[in-house]
């Protein structure tokens, strides 16, 4: 049998020669770009450098000593500890910050270029999460952990998507809806009104649901209704008072009172033929917990109006028939009670212009004041406080 000759290290000379050649075409790119974080693609001579790098990263631990040096020496993050992918988007940021400066955080990163700034953006988002040596290279670009707190304090900085859907699933375990007003916040500051309205906008600009419509309507099946968000967020508050708050939820700050609740879906019963298919089946199930909800219901107590229609001004003589006071009074405390608009005044106590002529004067002559004031029987104090705290709002519009 033929035997081999030699010492029998003909495939570590050839490995070690494979090894020299990729290293000079890493040395010819490093002295060309400044780095070796590449993907895979051909570099030259159609040597493929990006994945020769690859299989070195993944076959590190046979490396020699002297050949890690030699590529530690053409780029110390060849081979780092996480991503190939962010190193090369930071040897961009990089190149940007040599040309104009550190990044800041305190401006919510404002002024920089689109691609830059999602890339930091997403980088503070998860700075606590980050390698040491990660961190180390984001101070690097001015990105140290007192501009990424100075970027967190912004009150106007804008959040990405994956926390503007956390807080909409806060509120909604909170509140049990998403059918927030524009101006509403969270307790850290976050917009979440004006957020869920620019969610709105586009998936109504695109045409169809997008990825993250879907994940809130997962949320709340009524985030972005065909209807006004007020008329979904009054349906809210109807159905928890006719069938009690769920229990972990709260009352959001300014939900209506189950006066106004009532008032509402009365009014919605009323016009219910006028009403979206869909807002005919919500106000259906409303009705079947309620049943058929009455539009106005007399809140003076005969106790009250012997109090009350002492206090009130001597009718005038002149004019055609006059309205009775008492009527009128009820169509007032309905207002106040209700916060409807006086057009919206049920057809049982009248003409909604005289009711109003009347409450304006009233309210100039001091009828009304004093009405607040009277010593009213207890059944009848709420509507007399509900009254005084409209009036008492009106002087502040």
């Amino acid at each position: 049998m033929p035997r081999r000759t030699g010492h029998g290290q003909g495939l570590t000379r050839r490995h070690e020669e494979l090894f020299a050649e990729g290293l000079e075409h890493a040395r010819a790119h490093a002295a060309r770009v400044g780095h070796l974080a590449l993907p895979h693609t051909g570099a030259g001579a159609g040597f493929d450098l990006g994945r020769w790098l690859a299989n070195r990263r993944a076959d590190a631990a046979s490396l020699t000593r002297r050949q890690a040096a030699q590529l530690d020496a053409l780029d110390a993050w060849w081979n780092p500890p996480w991503p190939i992918d962010w190193q090369r988007a930071w040897y961009r940021a990089r190149a940007h910050v040599r040309v104009h400066g550190p990044v800041e955080g305190g401006d919510n990163l404002l002024g920089l270029p689109r691609w830059l700034e999602r890339w930091l953006r997403h980088q503070v988002t998860r700075y606590a999460q980050l390698h040491d040596g990660q961190q180390q290279l984001l101070a690097e670009l001015g990105l140290t952990a007192a501009e990424a707190e100075r970027f967190n304090a912004w009150p106007g900085r804008r959040r990405p998507a994956a926390d503007g859907l956390a807080q909409a699933r806060a509120y909604t375990a909170r509140h049990g809806h998403l059918a927030v007003s524009k101006p509403t916040r969270t307790d850290d500051g976050f917009a979440l009104g004006n957020w869920l309205n620019v969610q709105r906008h586009r998936q109504h600009a695109t045409g169809r649901p997008t990825r993250l419509g879907r994940q809130l309507t997962a949320v709340d099946p009524w985030w972005d209704p065909p209807w006004p968000v007020a008329w979904q967020r009054m349906w809210w508050a109807c159905r928890h008072h006719l069938s009690g708050l769920p229990d972990g939820l709260a009352w959001w700050p300014g939900a209506p009172d189950a006066e106004q609740a009532t008032a509402w879906l009365g009014e919605q019963q009323a016009r219910q033929p006028l009403l979206h298919p869909q807002q005919q089946d919500l106000v259906g199930q409303l009705g079947a917990l309620a049943g058929r909800v009455a539009v106005w219901q007399p809140r003076i107590s005969d106790t009250a109006w012997h109090i009350l229609s002492a206090l009130l001004p001597t009718p005038s003589r002149t004019g055609g028939r006059r309205r009775s006071d008492r009527q009128v009074l009820e169509a007032i405390v309905h207002i106040a009670c209700t916060r409807q608009a006086w057009t919206r005044l049920p057809q049982a106590l009248g003409s909604f212009q005289a009711c109003r002529r009347r409450y304006l004067h009233w309210l100039a002559d001091g009828t009304l004041t004093r009405i607040c004031h009277a010593a009213l029987p207890a059944t009848d104090q709420a509507w007399q406080q509900t009254l005084a705290h409209r009036l008492h709002t009106s002087a502040q519009d």
